[in-house]
């Protein structure tokens, strides 16, 4: 029998805090940037006192509840797209358990079933639909479309065909926001970047047995990238081009796994960089921040951010960034101040020669890379976020007076 949760009493708190559902088709135990931005306003929305539960999928084939989380029956759809499922559209009982708390907002993080359940909720509640455009799916079409404009275009109508539909959406940058209108999608876009824990993301001490482990050479810089090894992430191109700055002293450790882990090894192979490149496979959310710790410079050449949280989380590390010029990154990556922003392989390779070579560079850049990040703290991140749920509910709210 599934235990469905107790619904507090009318008035127990003078001043109710918001009752906030989070709907996703992805989240944890899946390791991936919608997931940490989830759990990032989750957290932040219970320190600030609200009430929040989360609807997702399960690996089971009944509904389950643990007092803050249901996770629907799913089916695997990795052949779509690595990892994903595709939960369950109808679960009266959940249905009517939802109704019977009442949310106050409904926000959605995922395009697929999470979003329809989201619309169901919001029409019953008469509640605002916010929802959250985490993903450049353009930049994804390769794992479900094989011709690439076909793919773009469809996506780009998917877009505006679903978001239309929301009250408010998020968007974690400008570029997002751009792109989205471009796109037609008419309804209200708050940019809202996703903050980071800065309390668990700062500069410190390297581990000294993840360093022995990763067999890393003292007194050598560590150059880190870490995310999911595919290919709209591009790290075949970081490390080409870091075999062009071979004269130089540097190691690189690899975090991360995925369809490209093996391509990405024989890239080394052939390149003749096996002795300076570590390959850390997946690696444990809670030991993120070790891996920043280790690092003396962070380095990107995905094109495919919708804001990139770990450029984020590197800054709070004190980690300096190299990485492709981006509008994801605009206001975040500031060249000369807490990194570069590389747009041909020259700029690449002077920039990160300059770090090599210069101990008093790093540090006067790391410097910058933490007061950059202490404006992207997740309090700053749950007061944005609230301003536009207050928002939504008053487009809801003018949207029945008028009717």
């Amino acid at each position: 029998m599934r235990i469905l949760p107790r619904h507090p009493a009318p008035g127990r708190h003078a001043a109710r805090p918001r009752r906030v559902l989070l709907l996703s088709d992805s989240y944890r135990p899946t390791v991936n940037g919608v997931v940490t931005s989830i759990d990032e306003l989750r957290q932040g929305l219970l320190e600030a006192g609200h009430d929040v539960r989360v609807l997702t999928v399960g690996p089971v084939r009944r509904t389950t509840f643990d007092g803050s989380v249901y996770r629907l029956p799913s089916l695997d759809a990795s052949h779509i797209y690595p990892h994903a499922r595709l939960g369950r559209p109808v679960d009266a009982e959940t249905f009517a358990d939802l109704l019977a708390w009442r949310p106050d907002v409904l926000h959605s993080h995922t395009e697929f079933v999470a979003f329809w359940w989201a619309r169901r909720l919001a029409h019953q509640l008469r509640a605002p639909h916010v929802h959250t455009y985490h993903t450049l799916y353009a930049d994804y079409s390769h794992y479900f479309f094989p011709h690439k404009g076909i793919g773009r275009s469809l996506c780009a109508g998917f877009a505006r065909q679903t978001l239309n539909r929301t009250t408010t959406v998020i968007a974690p940058s400008a570029k997002i926001e751009h792109l989205l209108r471009g796109y037609g999608v008419r309804v209200p876009i708050a940019v809202v970047p996703t903050g980071v824990d800065l309390t668990r993301f700062t500069p410190g001490e390297a581990s000294a047995s993840l360093r022995a482990s990763l067999g890393l050479t003292p007194g050598i810089p560590v150059i880190l990238s870490l995310g999911r090894l595919a290919a709209e992430k591009n790290v075949t191109e970081t490390v080409e081009l870091l075999a062009a700055v071979r004269d130089e002293p540097w190691q690189l450790v690899v975090a991360g796994d995925g369809p490209e882990a093996g391509t990405l090894r024989r890239q080394v192979e052939r390149l003749g960089l096996g002795d300076r490149v570590r390959f850390a496979g997946a690696v444990d959310p809670a030991q993120v921040p070790d891996y920043f710790r280790l690092a003396d410079v962070f380095v990107s050449a995905s094109r495919s951010e919708t804001q990139g949280l770990t450029f984020l989380e590197a800054l709070a590390s004190g980690v300096p960034v190299l990485c492709r010029d981006d509008a994801s990154v605009d206001g975040i990556v500031q060249d000369g101040h807490n990194g570069r922003r590389y747009r041909e392989p020259e700029d690449f390779a002077r920039a990160l020669t300059w770090l090599l070579r210069d101990p008093a560079l790093r540090r006067r850049w790391s410097h910058g890379a933490t007061r950059t990040a202490s404006g992207f703290g997740r309090a700053a991140f749950v007061d944005a976020v609230c301003a536009t749920y207050d928002r939504a509910r008053g487009c809801v709210a003018t949207a029945r007076w008028a009717a």
